[in-house]
């Protein structure tokens, strides 16, 4: 354990020290090279435009991006200016074109540094001038300018309408200037809400700047780049990180998009503290493969799904690529869709220092109703009694085993006094109030050629279930110079170290199934069950017993997981001409997990129920690196704007895993594999993966409102067969921005309008390596009068092997209406997924079983819907943000002949694939009600031959009046109809509130509970529902939960849809609220910005089924079959948070 530890403290010492002394050698030269960038006036600047009856925002935008000014301007300056009409696509000043602007427009232009301030050419500056000649002596006006955040705002314009007057902010949003006392002052910054403020006698203004969400030109990331969203013609969701979100005690990032981006369903498996939400972008698109989305953080695709690499407050926006013309870039990984995670950087100015603290409480989501002890003895009475009378017994019989020839048709006497006996509430032992703290310290800045951001998180959390916690540590460093006008270097390094103490995985079951007639402890001080339990010596084969069975059975057990994470890149560009730009990266991904497993001897049952131990260890090393290179070139001429991207990347994975068991401890002193006397097992495996890609992507548009782009990608793989190796993934996308035409002037509420067209092929490759080569086995053979070791050929090997290809179509529309005061996105998809890896069945004379083929087809068909509004503006304001995804999943073919696909679901239910149905519908019996009187029952010829009154009815499906396998059908399906979400925000003054409800309609869960504890299992609790079971034809119950019985003969321990509950909820997900302390009491406390907060997660569900959590499911992420599974997973938890975040 100590040289454990001591490996990692040395290996994370090393990669500290070489990221250090390369940035201490990179940053003492950069910090040297402090050139200043003259400002260069509008009459040197050299532009082409091309403008037709356009807006003039959209021409501020242009000439916004093509020199570097910023215009200023307040809403009142470009109230009802007239379109600009025309401007020639000859080369001119902006001085010029400014001129050309003003006569058409009737607008006045100043250059102030580098913004060009607006406003209209009327009368008003003579009046504003004449005002101020008649004004008294100038007054003194100091501040501080900043954003809703409080975080100051370097470079904001204050002047005085109509005269020279003028300043703007430094670093620290402080200004100060000598102003007329009566004038206005204008307060601007690009992509801010202008602020008028009159000056009276007050000689300190602050004011607080907020994002002009109308004009605001909004960048998001694509594949190996960005885009304005404008200009995006395919199906992209984003979501900054902004203050709600990073309130939330998230541990792994995947918990902020729940409910924010339609087509995006993000599922907690389980509870777990430090496990990872799932994702699922519009449908399961494979069957074989794996159907999670590709995670790309800063450009870095990772080579398996884990949400835990990066601390969640590094993270500065998430993108989402949906659509196949969005997500072909990336290929053969990019079927299900892509993840884009973009971290902070430092921005230049004064070093700033922040700080998030937040403390938590966390308590169970939800408890699961069961029986009580009296209701409990009275159902183990009921199902003796029953099982009784059934074998032929009479049902006055004493209750003895001499009369009853059997324990299990007898009761304890304890159980005819139920309310002398105990009563242990089993989940209240195990569940918790658990807390958990979080901390965040980030530090950044720079100058004007080098930025730099240092941040470093911990998150301690213990779990609500006794016996788990969690810790992690993170560390991030990125930096980026500008050593020339020509070249940029920089990098960045991310290493996360986590640690947690996982409890027995049945810990939580046996919690909900085990009878609450027990105490915790009986004779002895040992486990109570029967056996330590005085009356219940001769039911330990009845009743539910400790073995398997109390929650405290493995309690001693010892489970851990360690992972070290280091990932990082570094990168040069160059700007070789103009408009021509080479950037080359180096990335790569170092991933260790030690997993140990220690399964005591002793617990706590006496000598008579010790076990023999086993210690597993499990390690695996993942060393993964990536190196691209990109090729951009940008142009625009006479309306025309291009940008071509050529690009290439070499991907390498090497990964190794070893796994060795020792049993046969002697006592729990010494827990470690070298305390077992017997070797177990040993084993490893190693494997090795290539990725050469060869990619392209070209931009079109004209006049900003014709749009095009196409990609293409050439992948070759070393996981498919020589024939296969490679394989090619094209993409179309086309828009038309329809409100910038003539012909919608006069729709003045429409201020954007957008078609969005799309079509491309992506591929899956996520499988196992080799699959392709024919896997030998080994086998015994007889030479001589000995065994020896043989090996042989277990399957076919298939050179043809090949991608899981997807293909699919977008359509979609974007639509602003009242300034982009309401917006609306639309997409309707259809997804096909060909070449289904399956494992396909061969005649048994060939030796082998099966082959792995592609084969298969699927279908994916959806609407998403999202739709934004500003409800409310100014000092009070309300937003409001509702997604809404609907999406059908089925199998187009499944082979030759069709046949459907049966699996083993778990825990006794099966699913089915089946052609024209949705890919893994649970499959079985369709439960009837029960059979209320011994008249329906005989009435009925499909029943089961021991059917009798009380006893379950089930669905002849195919009416031939035999009641067989024949009748199984399909009975449910996780996948829900629809999802949904909605989140308000509210802000006034310093206050903001904030909520998210989110919710899922249609969906079924498999409960395996229900299996074990609606009917006898073991002696197992009964769910609470089962009070209103049937009894007697005189009091039949709610006609729907059958008659106990120690008996089970018919098909209780069949699946049926008897098992399945409705998986559908409603959650208030997260509410916030919060305070942000003006500037004036930040200047007097010293302080940059300064925040405090309450945050609530999962504090509402409402559902109807009798589980924990209808997301929780008993598997991985890559496990699509295992959804909608549930097995009593550690659950889900409610939390509590208060936090406060400082800057300095």
């Amino acid at each position: 354990m100590k040289n454990l530890v001591l490996l990692y403290v040395i290996r994370m010492t090393k990669l500290f020290t070489y990221a250090f002394l390369i940035q201490l050698l990179s940053m003492s030269f950069l910090f040297a090279w402090n050139g200043n960038a003259q400002v260069k006036d509008i009459e040197e600047v050299m532009i082409t435009l091309s403008f037709e009856n356009s807006k003039i925002e959209k021409v501020f935008s242009s000439i916004e991006n093509k020199t570097g000014f910023n215009f200023v301007h307040t809403d009142f300056e470009l109230k009802e200016i007239p379109r600009v009409s025309s401007i020639g696509d000859n080369t001119k000043s902006v001085y010029s074109l400014l001129t050309d602007l003003g006569r058409q427009t009737g607008l006045y232009f100043k250059q102030v540094n580098q913004n060009i301030h607006v406003r209209k050419a009327d009368d008003l500056g003579k009046k504003t001038l004449q005002k101020l000649n008649n004004l008294s002596d100038d007054i003194e006006v100091s501040g501080t300018v900043t954003d809703a955040n409080g975080t100051p705002i370097p470079g904001a314009t204050i002047s005085v309408p109509g005269s020279a007057i003028g300043t703007a902010t430094d670093l620290d949003g402080k200004y100060a200037l000598s102003v007329p006392e009566g004038a206005t002052l204008i307060f601007s910054f690009i992509g801010f809400e202008s602020q008028r403020v009159v000056v009276s006698n007050q000689s300190v203004i602050d004011v607080i700047l907020n994002e002009d969400l109308a004009s605001l030109e909004e960048v998001v990331v694509v594949g190996y780049g960005t885009q304005q969203k404008s200009h995006l013609t395919g199906s992209v969701g984003s979501l900054e990180m902004d203050q709600e979100l990073s309130s939330r005690p998230m541990v792994e990032f995947g918990q902020a998009l729940y409910g924010k981006i339609a087509g995006v369903q993000v599922i907690n498996s389980n509870g777990r503290p430090g496990g990872s939400s799932t994702i699922q972008i519009r449908g399961i698109n494979s069957i074989s493969a794996n159907s999670s989305p590709l995670i790309v953080i800063d450009g870095i695709p990772l080579p398996n799904y884990d949400l835990n690499l990066i601390n969640p407050s590094d993270i500065a926006s998430i993108e989402i690529l949906k659509d196949a013309a969005s997500a072909a870039i990336y290929g053969s990984r990019g079927a299900n869709g892509v993840v884009l995670v973009t971290t902070k950087s430092g921005k230049s100015g004064k070093g700033k220092v922040t700080i998030n603290y937040s403390y938590g409480l966390q308590e169970k989501i939800d408890k699961i109703e069961v029986m009580n002890s009296a209701q409990y003895a009275q159902a183990s009475i009921d199902a003796a009694q029953n099982g009784w009378v059934e074998s032929g017994g009479d049902p006055n019989a004493p209750n003895t085993v001499e009369a009853r020839g059997h324990y299990k048709y007898t009761w304890p006497e304890a159980f005819n006094n139920p309310e002398s006996l105990p009563n242990t509430d089993w989940q209240d032992l195990i569940f918790r109030v658990a807390p958990m703290q979080r901390v965040d310290i980030n530090v950044s800045g720079g100058n004007e050629n080098t930025n730099y951001l240092i941040s470093g998180g911990y998150v301690n959390q213990e779990g609500i279930v006794i016996n788990s916690d969690y810790k992690k540590y993170s560390l991030n460093l990125k930096v980026s110079s500008k050593v020339a006008d020509w070249a940029e270097i920089g990098g960045m390094l991310n290493v996360v170290y986590d640690h947690e103490n996982e409890p027995y995985n049945r810990i939580v079951e046996w919690a909900v199934q085990y009878p609450q007639v027990f105490p915790v402890y009986g004779n002895n001080g040992y486990l109570g069950e029967p056996s330590t339990t005085s009356g219940y010596e001769n039911y330990g084969a009845i009743l539910f017993r400790a073995v398997n069975g109390h929650p405290l059975y493995r309690i001693s057990d010892d489970i851990q997981h360690k992972n070290f994470n280091s990932l990082g890149n570094i990168y040069a560009n160059f700007n070789l001409l103009q408009g021509l730009n080479f950037r080359s990266s180096l990335n790569y991904l170092y991933r260790r997990g030690d997993d140990t497993n220690y399964q005591a001897v002793d617990h706590n049952m006496g000598p008579n129920y010790i076990t023999e131990g086993a210690m597993t260890v499990n390690q695996n090393n993942r060393m993964n690196y990536n190196w691209q290179n990109l090729l951009t070139y940008e142009k625009a001429f006479e309306g025309h704007e291009f940008s071509i991207m050529l690009g290439n990347e070499y991907f390498k994975d090497n990964y190794y895993f070893t796994s060795a068991q020792r049993r046969g401890f002697n006592n729990d002193l010494v827990p470690y594999l070298s305390g077992g006397q017997n070797i177990f097992q040993a084993s490893d495996n190693a494997t090795e993966r290539v990725l050469i890609s060869y990619f392209s992507r070209v931009t079109y548009n004209y006049k900003g409102k014709y749009l095009a782009s196409a990609s293409y990608r050439r992948d070759g793989s070393s996981r498919f067969g020589p024939n296969k190796k490679w394989g090619s993934f094209p993409s179309l996308s086309l828009g038309w921005i329809m409100s910038d035409e003539s012909f919608m002037n006069s729709i003045e509420p429409v201020s954007h309008f957008k078609w969005r067209a799309s079509y491309g092929f992506t591929g899956n490759d996520q499988f196992a390596d080799y699959r392709w080569i024919g896997s030998m086995a080994q086998g015994r053979m007889a030479l001589g009068n000995s065994l020896g070791a043989s090996y042989y050929p277990s399957d076919f090997s298939n050179p043809d092997l090949e991608w899981e290809r997807t293909r699919q179509v977008n359509m979609g529309l974007d639509l602003g209406l009242f300034e982009g005061r309401f917006s609306l996105e639309a997409d309707y998809y259809i997804s096909k997924s060909d070449g289904l890896l399956l494992d396909v069945p061969v005649p048994s004379v060939t030796g082998f079983t099966n082959v792995f083929r592609n084969i298969g087809k699927l279908e994916n068909k959806g609407l998403e819907l999202n739709l934004s509004s500003h409800n409310l503006t100014g000092e009070f304001s309300w937003t409001t943000q509702l997604n809404f995804s609907r999406n059908r999943n089925k199998v187009v073919e499944l082979g030759e002949d069709d046949a459907p696909m049966i699996y083993n679901a778990g825990f006794g239910m099966q699913s089915i694939n089946k052609v024209g149905h949705p890919v893994y519908n649970f499959y079985g019996y369709q439960y009837d009600g029960v059979y209320m009187t011994q008249e329906e029952a005989d009435s009925d010829p499909a029943r089961y031959e021991s059917a009798m009154a009380g006893d379950g009815k089930y669905a002849d499906v195919n009416g031939d009046d035999v009641l067989n396998s024949d009748d199984r059908t399909i009975i449910g399906n996780y996948a829900p109809d629809f999802t949904w979400g909605v989140t308000n925000n509210f802000s006034y003054k310093g206050f903001d509130l904030s909520f998210l409800f989110q919710g899922v309609q249609g969906s079924e869960v498999f409960d395996n509970n229900i299996h074990r504890s609606m009917q006898y299992h073991e002696g197992r609790n009964y769910y609470h529902e089962m009070v209103d079971r049937w009894r007697s034809e005189e009091d039949p119950g709610d006609g729907y939960h059958y008659k106990l019985t120690v008996d089970l003969d018919g098909l209780e321990r069949t699946a049926s849809s008897y098992w399945i509950v409705d998986g559908s909820y409603l959650r208030l997900k997260s509410l916030t609220f919060g305070y942000t302390f003006q500037p004036e009491l930040l200047q007097r406390m010293k302080l940059g910005s300064l925040r405090v907060y309450f945050n609530g997660m999962n504090m509402l569900t409402v559902k109807q089924s009798p589980i924990f959590d209808p997301e929780n499911f008993n598997g991985g992420a890559a496990e699509a079959q295992r959804r909608g599974v549930a097995h009593s997973p550690y659950p889900s938890a409610k939390i509590y948070t208060l936090g406060v975040n400082v800057g300095f």
